[in-house]
This record gives structure tokens, sequence and C-alpha cells, in this order.
């Protein structure tokens, strides 16, 4: 998934490999296959080059140097690095050449820095001590300046604590998803709703009607990532698989999904150019990737993120300039219009000057889960967890510990709403394949016990769902925060998660009108709580319609808990007088509601039809104009008749369309169809 595409083709390098080669006397089929190999190792095609090296090591098994090139490029595969540990031994077995030349084919000899890959080949099979042995053999051998003094002063520590972390070993429980899910390839990064009704993955597998067969990753020779999903059954078993409509020839791979499963954040990446995007399920259909905007995408490499379960709070990864290390976790707060706000690196607590990736919140956000090549890790990427301080920091990370942590790289870790589980990809001993996904159980329990409010709208009798605008909005009483939850357009389907200890008010939605109210408190009792609700649209009788003969309209209910205004215009018209006759008893009706109710939401909807407009640049920025003007008149209104806002009143986010039949040179002829879209509409309840 995570794999950057570089073609580090040296010029030089190669000349040089070029000009040992052609003047080597010795056996020519030898020499080509060196020559040949090392220039693979040059543009760091390490499957590749070990088979070449293999090759060249059936001519001459003795060869202290091609044991050494074989075993080096098989440290570099995803693989085959625990395979290394026998030729580097043998590269190691004689005396190690100061003048070491790496292009030379007559070269018999390994270099010092032998030493180092055999340390990493003994610390990838678990002999830690003999890993240290030989660091410090090195050790000795080299001066301060060396370019691996540094690597190996780290990588003792990291086998010190190796050693500690496998003495001590932690009472995980980790099952293989099974047969259904993994297979003989690498099936990774593994992502699931709230309610676990799904399961999103990425696997480097045959794709069912073979159209990948050709499409291969050139460095690694596998099929490219592609993202499938399962459905978990009645009998709690999961489906087989189906690929997802969104994949393309390039690599595409899940990193993070929303908590309703109807938003998937993917990573897409052709050369190198790794972005983060994301996609929304439309009826059974996932609409085209979309990058997430420039505060989190930028022309350097991000590979990560994930959203928080109320969508207010979103963790990315980036190797942009002026951070901490080579790969670090960013924040971004969502805005009160919807949009993510300016990143904020987490900082040094969290953040090394090593590499991180794959941040994940626990569904209450309170746990950072997230893994790291830095602090205390035993090997490669380590899983660690962070738990939010009352401050809203982050605090000091702790090593997940072993054997959910192995001596290479473990990454991708999504814990559950339970606190209990998670899921997790890692190569295992009795794994299925490569990368194989595997369901955990953790010894101790992190995070309260989330409750879920899931429901659907129905639609009135003879009627069908509209395409869009089913939504529920929750309000957190207490900390104010809100989460919107969109309905699914083909069913009406919605999930919204909920905190403990929490009272919600909540409002359940169809564009602007309010289909329902109620308050709902979750209790601290530690259970699981779900809440179903179903929703009933109301046939529209009586709201209010385009009337050529009467373009301004306002009415009020009996009850006097809601009034509507409404203003068609002419085309390409956005101006609002508040002096207007109508709009003058819209205030007093408006008035009336407040003072029956104390305190109002006002939300206003904007419309434009899709006839192109003189007065605007696009039908866009009209209906919002339309927005803009009428929310200022009717501020200035109210605050003039003594009414304040966000005290008496306040206004929802606008709803601005462009809408009705596409455009057609045809205004004339259809005027009558495009005026109905030619409007606001204000809605106070």
């Amino acid at each position: 998934m995570k794999t950057r595409f570089f073609s580090l083709l040296i010029v030089v390098l190669s000349a040089f490999s070029s000009v040992h080669a052609s003047s080597n006397v010795g056996n020519p089929e030898f020499n080509a296959a060196f020559s040949e190999a090392n220039k693979l190792m040059e543009e760091n095609f390490w499957d590749q080059a070990s088979n070449e090296w293999r090759k060249v090591l059936a001519m001459d098994a003795e060869n202290i140097n091609v044991n050494y090139k074989l075993g080096y490029c098989l440290l570099q595969t995803e693989t085959n690095k625990v395979e290394a540990l026998k030729y580097l031994e043998k590269a190691t077995s004689k005396k190690l050449n100061s003048g070491y030349d790496p292009f030379d084919p007559n070269e018999k000899a390994a270099p010092v820095e032998a030493l180092f890959y055999l340390a990493i080949a003994q610390h990838l099979n678990m002999k830690f001590n003999d890993s240290s042995e030989s660091l410090e053999l090195m050790k000795s051998q080299i001066n301060k300046n060396h370019k691996l003094a540094a690597q190996i002063d780290r990588a003792l520590q990291i086998n010190e604590f190796a050693k500690l972390l496998v003495a001590s070993p932690k009472k995980y429980t980790i099952t293989n998803a099974g047969a259904t899910i993994n297979g003989v390839f690498a099936d990774f990064g593994p992502v699931l709703s709230f309610d676990e009704s799904s399961i999103f993955f990425t696997s480097r597998r045959l794709r069912p009607d073979s159209t990948n067969a050709k499409i291969k990753d050139f460095i690694t020779d596998k099929y490219r990532d592609d993202i499938y999903v399962s459905f978990k059954g009645r009998d709690g078993k999961w489906a087989v698989p189906e690929l997802l409509n969104l994949n393309s020839d390039d690599h595409d791979a899940t990193i993070s999904v929303s908590p309703d499963g109807n938003t998937l954040f993917i990573y897409k990446d052709s050369l190198g150019d790794g972005q983060v995007m994301y996609s929304t399920l439309l009826g059974e259909t996932w609409n085209a990737p979309v990058k997430l905007s420039s505060n989190i995408n930028s022309k350097y490499w991000e590979t990560h993120c994930t959203i928080s379960a109320n969508g207010n709070e979103l963790y990315f990864v980036s190797d942009r300039p002026n951070g901490i290390g080579q790969r670090d976790i960013y924040r971004c707060d969502r805005n009160s219009n919807g949009s993510w706000g300016l990143a904020q690196n987490l900082g040094s607590v969290i953040n090394t000057i090593y590499e991180e990736d794959a941040p994940f919140l626990s569904a209450d956000g309170k746990y950072l889960y997230f893994a790291s090549k830095g602090h205390s890790t035993m090997g490669g990427f380590d899983l660690f967890v962070s738990e939010r301080l009352p401050d809203g920091t982050w605090g000091a990370p702790e090593n997940m510990g072993y054997p959910l942590n192995t001596v290479d790289d473990d990454i991708f870790f999504q814990p559950m709403a339970d606190g209990k589980r998670a899921f997790y990809s890692s190569r295992r001993d009795g794994g299925l394949g490569d990368l194989d996904i595997y369901e955990v159980l953790m010894p101790v329990k992190k995070g309260e016990q989330l409750a879920s409010l899931k429901g659907v709208f129905k639609p009135a009798k003879g009627n069908s769902l509209p395409k869009e605008g089913l939504k529920v909005v929750i309000v957190n009483t207490k900390s104010n925060e809100k989460q919107e939850s969109l309905a699914k357009n083909d069913n009406g389907e919605f999930l919204a998660v909920l905190q403990p200890c929490s009272t919600y008010s909540i409002d359940y939605l169809n564009g602007i009108e309010k289909l329902k109210y109620e308050s709902l408190t979750v209790p601290c009792d530690g259970e699981k709580h779900d809440y179903t609700r179903e929703i009933q649209l109301i046939a529209k009788k009586d709201d209010i319609v385009f009337n050529k003969e009467d373009p301004i309209q306002t009415k009020i209910d009996a009850d006097k808990t809601y009034a509507e205004y409404s203003h068609y215009f002419l085309y390409g018209k956005s101006d609002f007088s508040g002096e207007e006759t109508k709009f003058k008893e819209f205030i007093v009706n408006c008035q009336k509601v407040i003072d029956q109710k104390a305190f109002v939401t006002i939300t206003i909807e904007g419309s434009a039809s899709n006839v192109p407009t003189a007065g605007s640049k696009t039908n866009e920025m009209l209906s919002n104009e339309r927005s803009v003007n009428a929310q200022k008149g009717l501020t200035k209104a109210l605050l003039k008749n003594g009414y304040i806002e966000n005290v008496d009143f306040k206004f929802e986010k606008p709803i601005n369309v462009v809408q009705g039949k596409k455009f057609e040179n045809d205004a004339l002829q259809n005027k009558s169809e495009y005026e109905k879209y030619q409007y606001i509409k204000v809605k106070v309840q």
C-alpha cells in the first residue's frame, strides 16, 4: 500500500559496472549475470535482483561477495527477509575487505558493512544477542564518521528492547480472519464500520474477472493494490469479498472508513505521488475518489488519514518539510462551515526523528493508536498507543508489546468500538499467504463502550425517498459538539455514534424541513446501548410552491412553532428587500414563533436553475448570493425588533443548490420549468 516508486538509475555506477564487467577475464556468462544483478540493485528491484543473484550463486556457490549481495537484497524484500541470514552468515565467515569493490565480478570478499546487515538478519530471526555481537564487532572496525555509525547505536537499543518485550509477552489472542477474507496473496489494511457489518481491505490478489492479470507493479512484479469489501451475514460469518467499483489500474488501498460505512478514505499511488482521497457510497456504487483539501494533501507524500467518530477531527500522515521526522502525524479540526482547518503537527511526544504512520482513534476518542519506527520499538514499525490527557493533548506513547508487535513491520491497527478488540494485518507463522488479516482480543480494555443511533427514513405511501437531503443532526448539549449523519440515498438508513454519560439534542431533517426532534440521554452504566429509530416522511400537501401569480409567500402554523417564507426570482436576480410587505409579515410570524419557543433555528435554502446567468460567474455563486442576502435581511430585521442572534435565534449552515432540468438553450421555451428553481426559502422552527 504505502510503497514509494523510485527509479534511481545511477548512471555513473552503471557505467562503472560496465567497465569492470567488460575488463573481466573470467567466465563471460558469470560476468554478464553479475552485471545484470548489480543493475537491478541500483534500480531498487529487490525481488528481481534476488532472483538474479540466485542464478549467479548457482555458478559459484562459495563466492563470498555473491552471498553478501544476495543476502543484502533479500533484506530489502517484503517477504523473504528471514532467508537472508544464511547468506550473510556465509558472507561474514571470511576476512572482510576494507577496499571492497561492489562492481568487480572478480571481487571474492564482502565489505565490513556485511556485519551490519548480518546483525539485521539475526534480529529478524530473533537472535538478539548474536545481533548485538555482530554490531559491536562492526563498531570496532569503523570510525565514528562511518555512514552506519548512528544506525549501529540505534540497532543496539532495539535489540535490548526486543529482548525485554519477548521476555514479558502480553496476553493477546490473535486469530486469523479466515480463508474467506485471506488468500495466498497479500491481504491487509482492514477497516470496519462502527457496527462491524462490513470490512474493507486491500488485496494484491488476481481479480475475479482477471482484468488485472497484466497490470503488475513494475518493481515487485506483483498485482497492484485493489480494494475489496465483505459483508457480515446474519450467521456472523463474512461473505465472499467483492471488488469495489472505484479501483483503478494504479495502487488503490484502504486507509479508514467513516463509522456509518458510507465514506471510504483511500490511498492512491501511481508514481510515488501518494495522495489521500475519499469516496462516498451512492446507492450500491462508490463515486469517483476526490482529494481531501490542500490542508491535508500537498505536493509531498501523504500516506494515511483517519476521522473521529463524531467527524470533527482528522489525523493524517505526511513527509512535508519542517516536521520532526521523516513522516509525521498531523491533525486537522473541522471548521463550522464543514471544511478542514490548518494542519497541526502532533509534536515530539508522538512524532520522532524516524517515521510514524497509520494513526487510528478509539471510538470514544480517548486513545490514539499508531505505528512508529521511533520510540522504544523492537524492530521496524511497532504499534503504539497514547491516551488523551485532560487538556486535549496526547500522552507519552506505550509500546503495545509482544506478540502483537514483532521484529518486522507492524503498522495497521484499527480498534473496535467495544475497546476490547481490533483488526490488523501481519505476517505470522501459520498464515494463509503473504500478509493476512487478523482479529485481536486485547489483554486490557481501552476506552468506553459507545452507543449507536441507527435507523431509517421511510417514504410516505406512494412516494419515493428524496435523492438527497435526509440527515440526522446531533448536538451534545454539554460540549455543544455537533455531528451529522447522512442517510443512504437508496434505502434511507443512517448510523451515528454517541458517547456515554451524555445528553443529545437530535433533529431528523429532510433538507431544511424538520421531521422530528428528540432529546436522548445515554447512561453511564458501561453497557452497550443501541437505539433504533424509524422516521416517517410525510407527504407534502401544503408546502409553499412556486406560483408565478404570487412569487412571494409566507405562512405560520396554528401552534406558532413553525414559520416559512419563500421568494421566487427572475433570472439572475438575488436582491432581497426588507421592505416587502410579505417579508414584514414573515418577521411578525418569526417573532410569534420565537416568543412561543424561546429559541429557534433558522434554515435558509438558496436555489438557482441551470440557466446561465450574466449577473454572477456561476449558478452556484448565484444561489449562495441569494442565501447570504436573505440572512442579512432577516438578521437586520430581527435585531431591529430586539431579538439577539445565538440568544433568541441561530442560523443553520445555508443550503445552496443548483437544480432542475439540464439547460439545453431553451430558456424561453421552458421558462416555466426553470422558474421553479429560482428562489430562496426560509424556515423558522
